[in-house]
């Protein structure tokens, strides 16, 4: 089993643990939204990713937009694919359901835990499920299917 736990040097590790020379980390949206790689288990094909929730996380309303979380879950749901793919591949998101069961606030830390649950020659889907720190219950949870091109 090999789980990728990020350093200060995230890219070269995570090449080395993944051997993906296409594994995606933080875009410009990502680095804003401020993800973290806890874990990813290839063996598995799940991933863990952490979250901390700021002001600038905020709708109008004052509760998180929920395209904060959204967004996060593509990235989690991601993660867990890369876990499942070849070093050439590449991955799209085909769609992305979203289910919200509490709100979050600012300074909320969550967890979200992704794993593959088919995984074709080009499809794959994964379900997530997200925890605010010190809550058993999850507070939303999220299914995708991703496109994966094989880059050789």
């Amino acid at each position: 089993m090999k789980t990728f736990m990020p350093s200060k040097n995230s890219k070269k590790s995570t090449a080395k643990v993944f051997d993906l020379k296409n594994y995606q980390l933080p875009d410009k949206y990502g680095q804003w939204l401020g993800y973290k790689i806890i874990s990813v288990d290839r063996k598995k094909r799940q991933a863990k990713l952490g979250l901390k929730l700021r002001e600038d996380h905020l709708s109008p309303a004052g509760r998180i937009h929920g395209g904060v979380i959204s967004g996060f879950f593509d990235f989690a749901c991601g993660a867990a694919v890369f876990s499942s793919m070849e070093a050439d591949d590449f991955c799209s998101t085909v769609e992305i359901k979203v289910n919200y069961f509490r709100p979050l606030h600012k300074d909320d830390e969550l967890e979200s835990h992704s794993r593959v649950v088919f995984r074709g020659k080009r499809l794959c889907v994964v379900e997530a499920f997200l925890y605010r720190q010190g809550v058993k219950a999850p507070v939303a949870m999220a299914t995708a299917t991703f496109n994966i091109v094989s880059g050789k």
